[in-house]
C-alpha cells in the first residue's frame, strides 16, 4: 500500500462464515500491506466505523455478504461494501434491473461507511453516491463490490483465493 493506492482485499467462503472471513482478511492484509504480526486494538467512532487508536493515520473499513468478504485499507477514510448478485428487494429497487439495484445499494452503503455516519443513514434510501466511489468490476465473481476513498486514488485488489492456507 503505498500514498497513492488503496487496496482492497476480497475472498469468498461458505455462506454463514462471511463475518469471520472479512476480519481474517484484514488481519492478512495488515500483515502483509503494512508488516503488522497482529491486528491492533479496534475501537468505534459514534457512527459506528471501526478504526485504529493507534495507528490514526491508517484506515479501514470491511463488509460481507453471503459467503463474500471484503476489506479496504487507505491513509484516509474509505468505505466498502459487497452484496452477493441476486434478486433486488422489489420494494426497494423499483424499476432498477437486480445488477443496477445492487451497484445503486452498494455506492450508497460504501458513502455512508466513509463518512462514519452509520448504515441507519441508509433509511429511505440513503445518501446519493459520492462521486469518488467506484465499482470494482469482476473483482469477487457473483458479487458487487465497490469501494468509497476519500480521493482520487489508484485502487489496488488482491483476492485470496484460500485464507486459510495463509
Amino acid at each position: 500500500m503505498t500514498m497513492e493506492e488503496l487496496t482492497v482485499y476480497g475472498a469468498i467462503g461458505a455462506p454463514g462464515t462471511e463475518r469471520t472471513l472479512a476480519w481474517e482478511l484484514l488481519a492478512l492484509a495488515l500483515e502483509r500491506e503494512l508488516g503488522l504480526p497482529q491486528m491492533p486494538e479496534i475501537a468505534r467512532e459514534p457512527g459506528g466505523r471501526p478504526y485504529f487508536p493507534a495507528c490514526p493515520d491508517l484506515c479501514f473499513n470491511i463488509s460481507h455478504s453471503r459467503g463474500g468478504a471484503v476489506c479496504a485499507l487507505d491513509r484516509l477514510p474509505v468505505g466498502v461494501d459487497v452484496e452477493l448478485l441476486r434478486p433486488a428487494p422489489r420494494r426497494l429497487a423499483g424499476d432498477l434491473e437486480d445488477e443496477a439495484f445492487f451497484r445503486l445499494w452498494t455506492a450508497r452503503e460504501a458513502t455512508v461507511k466513509r463518512q462514519g455516519l452509520g448504515i441507519g443513514a441508509l433509511v429511505g434510501g440513503g445518501p446519493e453516491p459520492d462521486p469518488l466511489c467506484r465499482p470494482l468490476e469482476g473483482f469477487l465473481p457473483g458479487y458487487v463490490v465497490t469501494v468509497c476513498p476519500s480521493r482520487e486514488a489508484r485502487v489496488r485488489t488482491v483476492f485470496i483465493e484460500n485464507i486459510a492456507g495463509r
